[in-house]
């Protein structure tokens, strides 16, 4: 799934988004998207809005964030 794709319905679920700058310097990683939803939050890293996310990523969101797996955009074989 696009990160765009995912941060739209993220957002239409009433999620909002922190956005980290990563450091200065060499090998510091990626930036990240702290997602927030009620009480609960997950990290996004902040791959591009054109990049795809690796799956094992958009689950660990989803249910850090208790959201249904089931309701992903995309094919439903990913329940």
């Amino acid at each position: 799934m696009e990160s765009a794709t995912f941060r739209k319905w993220l957002a239409d679920r009433g999620c909002t988004f922190d956005v980290h700058e990563r450091g200065k310097g060499k090998q510091l990683g990626h930036a990240s998207v702290t997602v927030r939803r009620g009480d609960r939050t997950a990290e996004l890293p902040d791959i591009g809005s054109k990049r795809r996310l690796d799956p094992r990523v958009v689950r660990k969101v989803v249910e850090g964030l208790g959201l249904p797996w089931s309701q992903l955009p995309g094919p439903a074989s990913r329940a």
